[in-house]
């Protein structure tokens, strides 16, 4: 096992030096042991292949409705735009942290009269001032990283939406689909049933079988009919929720027909579990908080320092032939007795950080849970895929032999309608199979953190 270094996201922000008093900010070994590889990933390596990593993934489904319908929720899911609205709020709180790095400068006019028999007597004078606070122990820069952070943050956190909105939308449509697939399933398996009982019912008128054979036949028959409308409920509630996703109400809202089964099965990388740390945005945004959290610290910390500010003025009386008069201030602030107020802060600050890093332990965890876990349910769907064709053939041949022995009296009711029912049973496990195939692939792309990659110079 090799065990990686957490790298700061905010080293290139931190890179100049201060007093030798100044707080340094803290940085951890990465909290997890890093496996060299997934358990499952050999399984699938002769079905792997390297894609560009500005591809977007879902396009390799090669399914143009797929796509129309991710790039119209990109453009105009409702989750999307919150996350662009605060991203415009963080890239405003980074200017304004900002200017606490510059001095204030600040004007004044005023004008007054004493007499009594009108404005006669009037005196008028101005000012302008200015003020820096010397930012002796970084604490206003760190203020500043500290915005710089979180705007990051909120970049990677918007990734993370956007990630979580395709694969929804992938997910939605394959079932989807799968469910159209399954009403046609009913609707042939309905066809069945009437066939069935139209033999029936003619043994029956014959004298052939009894009333129990076409009373069962019948519960069948009616059976199959009302197993219609429940499909054709879910599909309206798998066509709202991609509505929904779309940001489109769902009245009037409908997806145009594709077959599933003839749906691309993308080959995915993994890649290694080190890659997860720079490609799930977050994880990145994990790191970012913990980052955060340091320099917090180091910003309480420095609390306890002297702070140091300096001012100018110019003022002038305006009707006494602008003679400015300059000054000049300086200000020396040491914090002696603060009730506590300072050492709580502090204890604040560190214990946060220690929540970062538990929580960013707990995310690389969970993510490398993710990946293997998709793998397993790849793979394993993969492997199945092969025996549940075989099974559909068969059972359809099954059906049309006891369907004919049915029909010459040498098989009972009984008989054929387990084979019906074993028949549609094997289509719904190959239909359902290659759901969970295309959901697999969905689960694993979104477990690496999609196609996106944070580039090195980020």
């Amino acid at each position: 096992m090799r065990r990686l270094t957490l790298v700061s996201l905010s080293t290139l922000i931190m890179a100049s030096g201060c007093a030798s008093l100044t707080p340094t900010v803290q940085t951890d070994p990465l909290p997890v042991t890093i496996p060299e590889a997934y358990d499952h990933s050999a399984e699938l390596a002769e079905l792997a292949e390297i894609r560009s990593a500005d591809t977007h993934w879902w396009v390799t489904f090669n399914d143009p409705v797929l796509n129309d319908l991710i790039e119209r929720a990109l453009a105009n899911n409702t989750s999307i735009e919150t996350g662009l609205a605060n991203l415009r709020s963080a890239r405003a709180a980074v200017t304004s942290a900002g200017a606490s790095l510059l001095p204030s400068l600040s004007g004044s006019a005023s004008a007054s009269s004493s007499s009594d028999s009108g404005l006669d007597d009037i005196s008028s004078s101005a000012r302008l001032s200015a003020s820096y606070e010397v930012d002796l122990f970084s604490s206003n820069q760190r203020s500043v990283d500290v915005s710089r952070l979180s705007l990051l943050g909120t970049q990677l956190d918007q990734r993370t939406i956007e990630l979580s909105v395709q694969s929804d939308v992938a997910s939605n449509y394959f079932n989807l689909l799968t469910t159209r697939y399954s009403l046609q399933v009913a609707k042939d398996n309905l066809t069945i049933s009437e066939r069935i009982y139209q033999i029936v019912e003619a043994r029956y008128n014959a004298g052939d079988v009894s009333g129990y054979d076409l009373a069962s036949q019948q519960s069948s028959l009616a059976t199959a009919r009302a197993r219609i409308p429940a499909i054709q409920d879910q599909i309206e509630s798998y066509e709202a929720s991609l509505a929904i996703l779309l940001g489109e109400a769902p009245q009037g809202f409908s997806v145009p027909e594709a077959d599933l089964m003839s749906v691309a099965l993308p080959s995915v990388d993994a890649g290694l579990p080190s890659e997860l740390l720079t490609r799930r945005p977050d994880l990145l945004s994990s790191e970012v908080d913990l980052q955060s959290a340091h320099i917090s610290v180091a910003i309480a910390e420095a609390a306890y320092l002297p702070s140091f500010d300096l001012g100018a003025g110019l003022s002038t009386a305006l009707n006494s032939g602008l003679d400015p008069v300059a000054s000049l201030s300086a200000g020396l602030n040491i914090p002696i007795f603060q009730g506590g107020q300072l050492d709580a802060s502090l204890e604040t600050a560190e214990a946060r950080a220690d929540a970062a890093l538990a929580s960013y332990r707990a995310a690389i965890l969970s993510a490398l849970q993710d990946v293997d876990t998709s793998l397993s349910g790849l793979n394993s769907a993969t492997a199945q895929a092969p025996d549940l064709q075989i099974a559909e053939d068969a059972s359809a041949r099954a059906l049309e032999i006891s369907e004919l022995r049915y029909r010459v009296g040498a098989d009972d009711l009984t008989s054929l309608l387990n084979a019906q029912q074993t028949y549609q049973s094997a289509v719904q496990s190959v239909l359902e199979n290659r759901r969970d195939q295309l959901i697999s692939v969905i689960n694993l792309y979104a477990a690496i953190g999609g196609s996106w990659q944070m580039p090195i110079e980020s």
